[in-house]
């Protein structure tokens, strides 16, 4: 299933409307109201080349008991109650000869995860396709040169 989603995403077109679907219809912008912001869930984003995608364990520090009747929040408690993660969709994937780190980016770099990811606050479902297709060489590197950042060839292709 994750290589038939990956292929899904690396072959869709850019502007997709949805590559497939996530196993829960997180709502972002109803977490954002919440004052959830990005590395409550993606909490390795700051030390890790990663950010990672929610733990369940991250999901039932408000969810374990019911807030409401939305039958996304049941499929949560469902997973809890199976034992098994939420089998989440990595959707953002760069070329493999191309090395990013979250953590030098949001750390380091201080910046804000929409200047790639776009504004995630208004977003009312999960990423169903990636985000990053406009993420060209030529935007990185004048985001580099913009920033006093290396545009040294071996800085970001390993």
């Amino acid at each position: 299933m994750l290589l038939a989603a990956f292929l899904a995403v690396a072959s869709s077109p850019r502007g997709a409307e949805r590559a497939f679907e996530q196993p829960v219809g997180f709502d972002h912008a109803r977490h954002h109201e919440e004052d959830l912001g990005c590395l409550d869930c993606h909490s390795t984003a700051e030390k890790s080349p990663y950010a990672s995608l929610p733990k369940l364990a991250t999901c039932l520090v408000c969810h374990a008991e019911p807030l409401g009747e939305h039958p996304e929040e049941a499929k949560v408690r469902a997973h809890a109650e199976r034992g098994e993660e939420i089998p989440w969709i990595q959707v953002n994937r760069l070329p493999g000869h191309v090395y990013f780190s979250h953590a030098v980016h949001v750390k380091l770099a201080a910046m804000e995860c929409a200047a790639c990811h776009g504004d995630m606050s208004r977003a009312t479902e999960p990423v169903h396709a990636s985000q990053i297709g406009n993420l060209t060489m030529r935007r990185c590197m004048e985001c580099h040169a913009d920033a006093g950042a290396s545009n040294d060839c071996l800085a970001c292709h390993k």
